[in-house]
């Protein structure tokens, strides 16, 4: 976002050698200030409900709040609370992410100590500390994903020594507890790339994919079966600003939404060695300003994105090509001006769309969700139900885990 940035940016990148602790204090300051400057004292808006069975549940951190709750999701009702997923974490949460069989959420946060935690998700949703977390990191951490067979975790972190952005492999045990493997890998400077450098694992567990958010690219690291990280192997540009990425079921595309130039970049993977080229057309406009979040419907034939600025959601339908055609109708309205939709989900029977607000408006400046129904052409239509506020401040994380 370009919005509230650069203050932030000066504090973060002052920071030198021998002062990590304190750079990652300001680091997440400089996230929370990214798109908001300034909140009331908000009461929390968190109450427990009994979850149903196979609802998709949403997980949501956020870097002003020091907690992530839980939600059901169920097609026929407004998101509901889950009882005992209610967790305290810390704050400057920017990432949260589940494994890909559901059992563990996996969530970081910059203070009071930079660390990763782990919980267990029963079949109810509720969550439960896994034993030997939270894991303490070197650096502050930025973000994280889980590669598709639950084996090793990935985490961008920083500034290192040198005021660099680095990845960093993690295996993880059958308990769920992450462990460090090799060395980090330096990303880039901090103070070219941005703090939020966020991360993707193709499906086939060989690379890792980091967005390069002022530098306008994507680098690619091969990952290994020890769970290390390469060096780095190349950096493709994408278009300014990208944000979050994603990959497609069958692992042949790449996705990014790129802030600075209002488009979503497509990138072709090689399948033999991982290697990215730019789609023609890319990036494909949105129709909005500042796409931030991003997401594929299970079959990954459509693609949705929430603009911030403009407070819309746009959808596009995905060509066999990788290029991206704007849906009827689309960009589809959201929240009120100045919610800022940051994160989209799409259910795991690919017929909701649910919303993340990365903000909220006066006089509760609290996040809130909200849930779309897809018709049969991939279209949005707004449910009727209320947007639920999540208690959070600054949602920059969420994590949707199906039903089980």
């Amino acid at each position: 976002m370009r919005v509230g940035r650069s203050n932030g940016h000066k504090q973060v990148f002052s920071a030198g050698k021998g002062r990590q602790r304190a750079a990652a204090a300001n680091l997440a300051a400089a996230a929370a200030a990214l798109l908001i400057t300034q909140f009331v004292s908000p009461g929390s808006a968190f109450a427990d409900s009994a979850p149903a069975a196979n609802a998709d549940r949403l997980y949501v951190s956020a870097a002003g709040s020091d907690h992530l709750v839980g939600y059901e999701m169920a097609a026929d009702s407004a998101p509901r609370a889950i009882a005992g997923a209610k967790e305290t974490t810390g704050f400057g949460a920017m990432s949260v992410k589940a494994s890909a069989d559901g059992r563990f959420l996996f969530s970081v946060a910059m203070a009071p100590t930079p660390s990763i935690f782990v919980f267990a998700i029963a079949r109810d949703g509720s969550l439960t500390p896994v034993p030997g977390t939270p894991v303490v990191t070197s650096q502050a951490p930025l973000a994280i994903n889980v590669s598709r067979d639950g084996r090793h975790l990935v985490l961008v972190q920083g500034p290192d020594g040198s005021g660099n952005a680095t990845a960093q492999g993690y295996s993880i045990s059958p308990e769920g507890v992450p462990t460090p493997a090799g060395a980090p890998m330096v990303v880039g400077s901090l103070a070219t790339s941005g703090p939020i450098p966020m991360v993707a694992v193709s499906p086939d567990n060989r690379n890792v994919y980091v967005a390069d958010y002022l530098a306008g690219a994507v680098t690619r690291f091969e990952l290994h079966d020890d769970s290390t990280l390469s060096p780095a192997r190349e950096t493709i540009r994408t278009g300014g600003g990208p944000v979050s990425l994603t990959v497609s079921p069958d692992g042949e595309f790449l996705f990014a939404s790129c802030e600075h130039v209002s488009g979503v970049a497509v990138l072709r993977i090689d399948p033999s060695t991982g290697v990215l080229t730019p789609v023609p057309g890319s990036p494909f406009a949105t129709g909005g300003l500042t796409p931030h979040g991003i997401a594929l419907s299970p079959d990954g034939r459509r693609l949705y994105t929430p603009n911030a600025i403009t407070d819309t959601v746009t959808g596009f339908d995905v060509g066999t090509d990788g290029s991206l055609r704007p849906l009827a109708g689309s960009p589809y309205p959201g929240g009120a001006p100045g919610t800022l939709p940051g994160q989209v989900f799409v259910s795991s029977d690919g017929r909701k769309v649910y919303a993340v607000d990365l903000a909220g408006t006066s006089p509760e400046p609290l996040v809130a969700l909200r849930s779309y129904s897809i018709g049969a052409d991939g279209g949005l239509t707004p449910d009727p139900a209320a947007p639920v506020s999540t208690g959070q401040i600054f949602s920059a994380a969420s994590a949707l885990v199906p039903g089980r």
